[in-house]
């Protein structure tokens, strides 16, 4: 039986997902596909991914703010840039998703091989003992699923257990900023106070139940996998925050996040504006 650590922290009560299993990864899958769906990547959503010189030569906690609901598009395009960067046989990078992903049949066992995994601490700490990174997406579905017009702000929530994963387990910060998730389909309102209602929070760990439009299920509440519209994808990596070293030994936890999520404010505003200059000019 596997202890608690090994569970995603908060499980919803419907959802059985696979136990943190780092063995799901599959380099051979992973080499055989990258040409084929980086090719998709590059055409589709235009993909434009930069900052990959600031990765430090460790493992490291890539901290990303999220876009785009069922569909994860930057995730897509973050894990085949870095494989293709990186090339499959560097570190390896996992990325910690929700149960309701690594739980799906079909989608969860081709997330698993790209390395996706049900995200623990537990499962972090593993792939560091491992020499791996990690990908984190604090924001969850609150972030990804937030509304159309707050589609280039930081929406972490609050969360501020990254900061601590990556503390207790002696690695830097890798803020990754993305655009463009949130134009693959359209979110009218965040749905919170009715996923409360409806005990969503308690049932599948989600906190939203938006009204979203999407292809090919055009206006619903909530949000299921989904033909992501062809938008433009940017994606950058920032430098690396070395908690430690900027916060001390005994970190003040708001002060590091608030930090972290204002770096990360900047940078996706900097990013944001290439897209927006340009149509204006």
């Amino acid at each position: 039986m596997a202890s608690s650590s090994d569970r995603p922290a908060g499980k919803s009560r419907l959802l059985k997902a696979p136990l943190a299993d780092l063995s799901g990864r599959d380099p051979a899958f992973i080499r055989r596909m990258l040409p084929r769906l980086w090719l998709v990547a590059s055409v589709w959503f235009r993909a434009d991914v930069d900052g990959f010189e600031k990765v430090p030569d460790e493992p490291v906690l890539f901290v990303g703010n999220h876009s785009g609901g069922a569909g994860v598009p930057d995730t897509f395009v973050f894990l085949l840039a870095y494989n293709t960067y990186m090339t499959v046989e560097g570190r390896p990078l996992f990325s910690l998703g929700h149960e309701m992903v690594t739980s799906l049949p079909g989608v969860g066992g081709f997330a698993r091989k790209f390395g996706v995994v049900t995200a623990t601490p537990r499962a972090a700490a593993d792939v560091f003992a491992q020499d791996g990174s990690v990908l984190v997406y604090p924001g969850g579905d609150v972030e990804a699923l937030r509304p159309w017009r707050d589609r280039h702000k930081i929406v972490f929530d609050g969360r501020k257990g990254f900061l601590r994963l990556a503390y207790e387990n002696g690695v830097k910060i890798v803020p990754v900023v993305a655009t463009g998730g949130q134009d693959t389909f359209f979110v009218l309102n965040d749905g919170r106070k009715t996923a409360k209602l409806l005990r969503f929070d308690k049932l599948l760990r989600v906190k939203t139940l938006p009204i979203s439009f999407s292809i090919p299920w055009g206006f619903l509440p909530g949000d299921l996998p989904h033909i992501p519209l062809p938008a433009k994808i940017r994606i950058q990596v920032l430098d690396p925050i070395d908690l430690s070293e900027r916060f001390g030994d005994e970190p003040d936890w708001d002060e590091a996040y608030d930090y972290v999520t204002s770096v990360m404010q900047a940078g996706l505003s900097t990013l944001a504006a290439k897209t927006v200059l340009p149509v204006l000019g």
